[in-house]
């Protein structure tokens, strides 16, 4: 039986759609054995993409660090928060609208505008890979990185095999898959198994590169920290991601029967990614710090207010989204006041996401 709420969405918003013919589409012509099958088994493929994305990230943070690689090397520690930041703002933009389609608006997959945003949101994370390799590359010219240690390995390979390259390069190969699932996805008229293969791979990919973010570092990391840091970075990149594909994709259109469609359903979205922030961000504050004295002394602890200040915006501005969404019930309100309710929600997310990359940083060190 079909959703009436999800079927009302489509309805609703309709996409800008792709002219060619969808992979793994079927006529209403009974299916011969053959393509029953292929139905049938096509989901395998993607699942094993996905668990194979999974395996190369997780043997990759799982790798020692360097011999002679300074994390705080002037060079190396720019380059590399600007490699982290160009991640998950890539990761915001593709986890987004990952979300939208999964959660708000299924059809949305065929709009033009929403898969430039997953396949930009690609882009950054591969090219924030090759930032960090710049950073690797400058220490070592500079003598950030101790060359002597480096020139015991017995070649090349072993350099790239350590922490933080061997996260780095994974990324790349990671987001060339990420491509490849995209281009089939949107294509896809697939339903049953082959759509739970293609949300499986989505998910496991999503995760590889988040995990392949937080431990492109030469410091150590610890387990629990790690975990908890792919949920928290999950959940902000789902949120304000959400925010991005909402007005990119959504707000343009100036139909209020649109926007209440889809921010009642986005709104469950905005509530759990706040529970999941809140419980990871606090397990991390104190898990770094040691008790709420060290971390009100530290500067930890200020970036964090800062970052709690920003998401207490956020939640300003969604309270006005929802008020919003409430009026429509009643009668008509001008687009343009959730425009600058989303539009807040968005500039202060890319704070708050800023924030969490420096937050970060710390975080998978305890």
């Amino acid at each position: 039986m079909s959703n009436p709420a999800v079927a009302r969405r489509d309805e609703i918003l309709p996409a800008h759609p792709i002219e060619d013919e969808p992979f793994g589409s079927t006529s209403s012509h009974p299916m011969p054995s053959a393509a029953w099958a292929r139905r049938v088994w096509l989901p395998v493929p993607w699942v094993a993409t996905g668990l194979g994305c999974a395996s190369i990230a997780v043997l990759a943070a799982a790798r020692p660090a360097a011999p002679g690689a300074v994390a705080d090397a002037p060079l190396i520690g720019l380059l590399s928060a600007v490699a982290r930041v160009t991640g998950y703002v890539g990761l915001m933009l593709f986890v987004g609208t990952l979300a939208v389609w999964l959660l708000v608006w299924p059809s949305g997959r065929s709009d033009r505008r929403l898969i430039g945003l997953a396949g930009s949101g690609l882009l950054l994370v591969a090219l924030s890979g090759l930032v960090g390799m710049s950073g690797i590359l400058a220490g070592s010219a500079t003598g950030s990185v101790d060359t002597s240690e480096l020139a015991s390995f017995t070649s090349v390979t072993d350099l790239l095999l350590q922490r933080p390259a061997a996260p780095l390069l994974a990324r790349f190969a990671i987001s060339a898959v990420g491509v490849v699932w995209l281009g089939n996805h949107v294509r896809s008229r697939v339903s049953g198994r082959g759509g739970v293969g293609h949300g499986t791979a989505a998910a496991l990919t999503v995760l590889a590169l988040i995990l392949t973010v937080i431990a492109a570092r030469p410091d150590p990391l610890s387990l629990t920290a790690t975990t908890l840091t792919e949920l928290h970075v999950l959940a902000a990149a789902g949120w304000v991601g959400g925010l991005a594909v909402l007005a990119v994709g959504v707000v343009p259109r100036r139909d209020p029967s649109a926007l209440h469609a889809t921010l009642g359903s986005f709104s469950w979205l905005s509530m759990a990614s706040v529970l999941i922030l809140a419980v990871t961000g606090t397990v991390h504050a104190f898990m770094h710090a040691g008790g709420l004295g060290p971390l009100i002394a530290s500067a930890y602890g200020a970036a964090l207010l800062a970052k709690l200040l920003a998401v207490a915006g956020m939640l300003l501005a969604a309270t006005g989204s929802h008020h919003y969404v409430s009026r429509l019930r009643s009668r008509p309100c001008p687009v343009q006041v959730i425009a600058l309710c989303i539009g807040a929600e968005l500039a202060l997310g890319v704070a708050a996401l800023a924030l969490t990359s420096t937050l970060v940083a710390a975080a998978t060190r305890t």
